[in-house]
């Protein structure tokens, strides 16, 4: 009987203690509590009708490149999708430029603060992402190849949460005697 109870005893303790397993890729990212589409931050009102701010420029470094700048100001708990997310999602954060070839953006980009990869448990993502939930700036490189004067139209897109919208803000670059700038594009 007293070899019985030892043995129930021990497997109590070790059916208490067992953890959930290690993802199989390897990874050991954190997993979000509660999904970012139901954080108790959400101002729901703030998020539907004012999400967040833009605001971009063309900035030109010491050795003559041009940096493209974007701050993106969240506001009522809003958030979307890191360029950094390893997943394909459509509503990813990108900055896009019509076909040309006078001007291109280069693949690196600096994001500040950097993202951090999450497991967001909600049912349409159910994985790994990168969400942006505070208030980031992007740097990208620019890449002028001509000497003429020209005007390119481009955009920011993305997908703003949990207003669930996709943002599409039109750009026109602007390029004159060498100086290259960026504004927004009135359709």
């Amino acid at each position: 009987m007293r070899y019985f109870l030892i043995i129930s005893a021990f497997s109590l303790t070790s059916a208490c203690a067992q953890t959930d397993p290690a993802p199989t890729d390897g990874s050991n990212l954190p997993v979000l509590e509660v999904s970012m589409y139901n954080s108790p931050s959400i101002d729901h009102e703030v998020a539907k009708d004012h999400p967040y701010d833009v605001d971009f420029t063309v900035e030109k470094t010491a050795d003559g490149q041009f940096i493209l700048v974007t701050s993106m100001k969240l506001h009522g708990g809003s958030f979307y999708v890191s360029p950094h997310s390893t997943r394909d999602f459509k509503g990813k954060f990108r900055i896009e430029v019509a076909p040309n070839e006078d001007l291109s953006i280069k693949d690196d980009f600096i994001e500040t603060p950097r993202s951090e990869e999450v497991i967001d448990p909600h049912q349409f993502i159910d994985g790994p992402v990168n969400w942006v939930q505070e208030d980031t700036k992007y740097e990208y490189s620019l890449k002028v190849t001509s000497k003429e004067d020209f005007d390119i139209g481009g955009k920011i897109i993305f997908v703003i949460e949990p207003k669930c919208t996709l943002e599409e803000i039109p750009l026109m670059f602007k390029y004159r005697s060498g100086v290259l700038t960026v504004e927004p594009w009135k359709c």
